[in-house]
């Protein structure tokens, strides 16, 4: 019954996840909290992504191929890892590459493949449409009990352009939603693609570009 209960807080929860483009600040402008601080802001050097984030989480290690970087909460057992991508693989899109559908079922697999060999069972909301950074992006929601039979949500947001994608994966204690998620928003509201994200959508029909 408790899991129940946690699962169906998750999704109204989740459904308030606002990353209207009209809150996206300008490249560059300070966010304070507030106490008044200013955040600090990492840029991707590869792709060229940028996001402010709160001055008491860790900045780690740029991910393998300089595609990204993860960053540490003061929560335990939390991240936000953030992270570029060519769009390179075939789809049906009008450039013969993947759309956003294509792109979000593959990473369904991809997911379930890995917790399937880690043996943990992995309970799906259902996907849903947002932004980031402006652009259409596709959102996953699950929730499973890591190997501390902790209960453990995960989010993983998305765009993809003609050239590149971005994605944005976060980890959490279920149990901490509530105290993680307003400030996520907030970090989310100051994310700015960077210089190659395709602002059309591969989905634009033939002859409309």
């Amino acid at each position: 019954m408790k899991t129940l209960m946690i699962r169906g807080y998750l999704v109204l929860t989740l459904a308030t996840m606002s990353l209207a483009p009209n809150a996206t600040p300008a490249l560059g402008a300070t966010i304070e909290t507030k106490d008044g601080t200013a955040w600090k802001l990492y840029t991707n050097p590869r792709f060229g992504f940028s996001v402010r984030y709160p001055d008491d989480w860790r900045l780690g290690n740029q991910l393998p191929g300089g595609i990204g970087v993860t960053l540490f909460p003061s929560v335990e057992h939390s991240l936000i890892a953030l992270s570029g991508h060519m769009n390179m693989v075939s789809g049906s899109s009008q450039d013969g590459r993947q759309t956003l559908d294509e792109f979000t079922a593959s990473r369904r697999r991809v997911i379930a493949r890995l917790y399937d060999k880690k043996k943990m069972e992995i309970t799906w909301q259902k996907d849903a449409n947002t932004s980031l950074a402006g652009f259409p992006a596709k959102r996953l929601t699950f929730t499973y009990q890591d190997d501390r039979r902790n209960a453990m949500l995960e989010v993983h947001i998305f765009s993809l352009g003609r050239k590149e994608g971005r994605g944005v994966r976060i980890k959490m204690p279920a149990d901490r939603m509530v105290q993680l998620m307003p400030t996520i928003r907030r970090m989310l509201q100051s994310y700015e693609a960077g210089r190659d994200q395709n602002a059309v959508s591969p989905i634009v029909p033939k002859g409309k570009d």
